[in-house]
């Protein structure tokens, strides 16, 4: 236990479904949002050449999506990626999970989310020992209109700060990520 964090694990199907529907309207509000859409095309990179090079970013197959050219990649963004596309994706997802993780900071401050991160962490590790995978899910997070309702699913009144599904799954590439000496001085 990390002081100052609180972990709800939410199994049953009743409530995973209105967590699911929360992620469903997040995602589209997010994906209805240009800002945001903008954002993320900045972040994906489509082919292991450009996620190498950069280090960095949202590695397409890390999400099963297809491996292609940059360019093409950047097309097939703008025409093919759909709300009700994704939205059957988490779904299905969610749907097929063994649970959901949320976790809670004392306070929403930096300390408490370094904490949250911390047991983020270690619920990750723990998870992948047992060969379970876990997945991201932080639309109802990061649309601060749908907090409460996360939070109220089980039973809390302060703000969630990560949401996470965990179950049996395939093994999917990894996003690169960048040496820690290249972003810590």
């Amino acid at each position: 236990a990390i002081p100052g964090v609180s972990l709800a694990l939410v199994t049953d199907r009743a409530r995973m479904k209105q967590v699911r529907d929360l992620v469903l309207a997040g995602n589209e509000d997010q994906m209805n949002d240009p800002a945001f859409m903008h954002e993320l095309k900045q972040w994906i990179r489509f082919n292991p050449r450009s996620a190498a090079a950069s280090g960095d970013g949202l590695f397409s197959a890390a999400s099963g999506s297809p491996v292609l050219p940059t360019s093409l990649g950047r097309i097939a963004l703008d025409r093919l990626f759909s709300v009700a596309q994704e939205n059957q994706k988490y779904a299905r997802q969610i749907d097929s999970s063994a649970g959901v993780a949320i976790f809670f900071g004392e306070r929403p401050d930096h300390d408490h989310w370094i904490r949250v991160g911390q047991a983020c962490q270690r619920l990750a590790l723990a998870a992948t020992s047992l060969g379970l995978k876990t997945a991201f899910i932080n639309q109802p997070v990061e649309v601060a209109r749908l907090r409460a309702d996360l939070a109220a699913i089980v039973g809390e009144t302060r703000r969630p700060d990560i949401v996470m599904r965990f179950g049996y799954g395939p093994a999917l590439p990894f996003s690169p990520r960048r040496p820690v000496a290249s972003v810590i001085a």
